[in-house]
């Protein structure tokens, strides 16, 4: 399913991240460019949606904030008695230690006698001696709410009781009969006093405003004045002059949301429900010709509120379900898929027992759409409940395609990526995609791609036709998500993958996901020593993505083409491409390649040689990233790198324990196994400890060989310090000859990526030619080359 660009899937979650990242970077632009602050105030904040506390957490925890050149001030308003411990507000104000920028929290109290004094005194420009007795009287009767003192001082002017003197040319007032005033208990049910005071068809017409909220639109209010057949501007500008309401840039608002509560809860229940309904099902006829989505959003709402049981006719049941269905879909273009979600659940509420087989395109894309919400929100209950219904129903394995793209997705975050691998895998089988099977090597596959490849030119590549078959489009997308998970924990399969998005791609025409396999390609020529040849694929991958015309793969082309680059290009160089890559991945929502492009910048970091520090302050701002997305494997990937960090520089300080999941990763994923095991064997060498130095390098070496199918800069890194650690116990084991070999191998690894990259690796080579060199005790070819790694360093600015 597509909708205005908006791929449903992966892109739900896409789409919210892309708002949220473009909102903050705006702000941050304004707020950093002109010397005038930006402010941004939110009142009412208890009754905000998660997705709105979400953009406000992300504004607040923008690094740009943090800046001296950064102008940005924020103020949010809310009762502190409607949030608990569980509110999203609540964590995210608790949380303040995640903040960048300073904060101050401000608690208002009712005002005591003296404030109020004060207030009453300045009010009235009268010295506080004068108006201390009237002061007294208001608090006793208002206990210093600012609000209920307020419109007891404007109640007591209309009444005469607080007047002007001309002759005394002051205010003067009427105690006794102030202080025999008989008020309501509270606030609320002053105002309900104030409304029931005013003529019958102003209170009629205040009523029908709270149904839609606090405000509403001078337009909207024609609209309904037009379709109720009732007199309301009329009515509401005479409540504007008692100071309930007020009109401004084209609304009119209530004074104060207790004023709409109060008009609000003057009807009862039943008649709630009866006159929602009502003004629902007149607003529905006009939705489809409206400009704007307002008159849709009113219609939806005022049905949903009134609910199934206001239903009159039994046609009436797929009128408000349809609408539902139109109200989420806009929801969703707006990326607000909380509000989606609960569009969708209140149109699945309206459909009747029989549904699927009276209405079945109808329930279809309503479950289908609320399954895809819910996974974006993380609600795992709803989701699972409602992707076993459309399994359940589905008329057609195509029809249930989405639901199991998905159930995909969702297996996939988590320790379960072997079961959405094999999921995956079961689905392409039944379109006619065979993946399982195929004994190929990663060589014969990449040979037989190249053979394929070289019956075409770059320019006829590019201007290959798009792919316009729904269901090989959602074929594609399946194979875009294996990609990353195979190269994992099935690297042996994953070229196979690449190969058919590529063969894919140039039978039924190019899609987003096409770019995918391109890069991997070069990716994969790299890894077999083809490094010009894999940057060539990079390339021409980098500009399909311009000739397609979707920046939906974009995160990832950019963050396994950059690892490619950098074994041509300067190390350093390569930063500001995944920095590029993590900004266009967060603007396009993909969270996971924008953490990938993240992490692997940290990496290059340290093997850089940038310093510690700096490198642990960018360490934590990507765990704490990674842990607000419960990315569990890319979490456990840079713990290693912690750790390495806080050994070096020497601080008692630990990374976070693993949580069980966590465990269950290193034991079952071999890549994060991998890692691990190099990050003891590093530390040990470093720190000279033998022993742990031969156990974890062994431990390295006996899984090394089914990791990860692309290449890294890991290979390298490991490559370079495996070579060294292997000729240090070559010299001090008993074993020389085999540890002789593994170092040797990783010299002249080093030294064919010195063929494509002198800047990078000629020094690393030089390292280890001299390292072999004093091995073999010839002493004066191991100063040369150390002078030689000492020179090329320098010459090539590496730490």
């Amino acid at each position: 399913l597509e909708l205005n660009g908006l791929v449903y899937g992966e892109g739900c979650a896409n789409a919210q991240n892309r708002l949220q990242y473009l909102l903050c970077r705006f702000v941050e632009v304004i707020s950093s460019t002109f010397d005038a602050t930006v402010t941004l105030c939110l009142d009412d904040l208890q009754w905000a949606d998660s997705a709105s506390i979400a953009a406000v957490k992300q504004l607040l925890s923008t690094d740009g904030f943090a800046q001296q050149n950064s102008h940005f001030f924020f103020l949010g308003c809310y009762r502190e008695g409607e949030t608990d411990n569980s509110n999203s507000l609540w964590k995210t104000l608790c949380s303040s230690f995640l903040i960048n920028a300073r904060s101050t929290d401000v608690k208002l109290d009712c005002m005591d006698e003296k404030i109020l004094n004060t207030m009453v005194s300045e009010t009235l420009c009268l010295s506080p001696r004068l108006t201390r007795s009237l002061s007294n009287i208001i608090y006793h009767k208002t206990k210093g709410n600012p609000l209920f003192v307020s419109r007891l001082m404007m109640s007591l002017s209309k009444e005469g009781l607080l007047r002007p003197s001309l002759s005394r040319r002051r205010w003067e007032w009427e105690e006794e009969k102030i202080r025999g005033q008989k008020l309501p208990d509270d606030v609320a049910m002053f105002f309900t006093n104030s409304i029931n005071a005013l003529s019958e068809d102003v209170k009629a017409s205040i009523c029908v405003l709270s149904c839609f909220g606090s405000s509403a639109e001078t337009s909207f209010i024609q609209i309904l004045e037009r379709l109720l057949r009732k007199d309301l501007l009329r009515n509401l500008d005479e409540a504007v002059k008692e100071g309930l309401l007020d009109k401004k840039d084209g609304q009119y608002h209530f004074s104060h949301d207790r004023i709409q509560e109060a008009a609000y809860n003057m009807m009862n229940i039943l008649d709630q429900g009866r006159f929602h309904f009502s003004y629902g099902m007149a607003l529905a006829p006009i939705t489809s010709g409206e400009k704007d989505d307002s008159a849709l959003f009113a219609a939806a709402n005022q049905l949903n509120l009134a609910g199934p049981e206001a239903v009159q006719e039994k046609s009436q049941y797929v009128i408000v379900a349809e609408l539902n269905l139109q109200a989420g879909k806009k929801a969703m273009e707006m990326s607000d898929f909380v509000l989606a979600y609960s569009y969708f659940d209140n149109g699945i509420s309206f459909l009747r027992k029989k549904h699927w087989e009276e209405h079945y395109a109808l329930s279809l894309e309503l479950f289908d759409l609320a399954a895809n919400c819910a996974l974006t929100n993380r609600d795992s209950v709803s989701f699972k409940l409602l992707s076993a219904q459309v399994i359940a129903h589905g008329r057609s394995y195509d029809d249930k395609l989405n639901v199991m793209y998905f159930i995909s997705c969702a297996l996939a975050s988590t320790i379960k990526l072997p079961e959405s691998i094999e999921k995956g895998l079961d689905i392409l089988a039944k379109l006619g995609i065979q993946l399982r099977g195929n004994e190929s090597s990663m060589e014969v596959c990449v040979q037989q791609t190249k053979d394929i490849l070289s019956g075409y030119t770059d320019e006829e590549i590019l201007n290959t036709r798009r792919m316009t078959d729904p269901t090989m489009i959602k074929a594609m997308k399946f194979l875009g998500k294996l990609e990353l998970g195979m190269s994992q924990i099935m690297p042996k399969s994953a070229p196979h993958v690449m190969q058919q998005i590529i063969y894919l791609s140039l039978d039924h025409g190019m899609s987003p996901v096409s770019p995918i396999g391109f890069v991997h390609l070069g990716s994969y020529m790299a890894k077999l020593g083809d490094i010009s040849g894999g940057y060539h694929y990079v390339k021409l991958a980098y500009s399909l993505l311009d000739k397609v015309g979707s920046r939906e793969s974009a995160g990832e082309v950019i963050s396994f083409g950059t690892i490619v680059r950098a074994y041509v290009e300067p190390l350093q160089s390569t930063l500001e491409y995944h920095d590029e890559g993590y900004a266009t991945a967060m603007a396009s929502g993909d969270i996971m390649q924008a953490a990938l492009n993240i992490l692997m910048r940290n990496s290059i970091f340290h093997f850089a040689g940038v310093k510690l520090q700096k490198l642990h302050d960018r360490n934590v701002e990507v765990a704490q990233f990674l842990r607000e997305r419960k990315m569990l494997i890319f979490m456990i990937q840079l713990q290693f790198l912690q750790r390495t960090t806080f050994k070096l520089m020497g601080t008692d300080e630990k990374p976070k324990k693993e949580s069980a999941e966590e465990k269950k990763i290193l034991a079952t994923n071999n890549s994060v196994r991998t890692s691990h095991y190099f990050e003891r064997a590093y530390i040990s060498f470093i720190f000279r400890s033998y022993d742990d130095s031969k156990h974890y390098t062994e431990k390295y070496l006996g899984c090394i060989v089914n990791t990860w199918a692309n290449l890294l800069y890991a290979h390298a890194f490991h490559a370079f310090y495996i070579g060294l650690i292997s000729f240090w116990l070559a010299r001090k084991s008993g074993e020389g000859q085999q540890w002789h070999e593994r170092g040797r191998r990783s010299k002249l690894a080093l030294k064919k990526w010195a063929e494509s990259s002198q800047w990078t690796f000629e020094n690393k080579w030089y390292l280890l030619e001299a390292e072999e060199a004093y091995c073999n005790k010839d002493f004066d070819a191991a100063k040369l080359f150390y002078e030689k790694a000492i020179s090329s360093a320098k010459q090539h600015r590496v730490s």
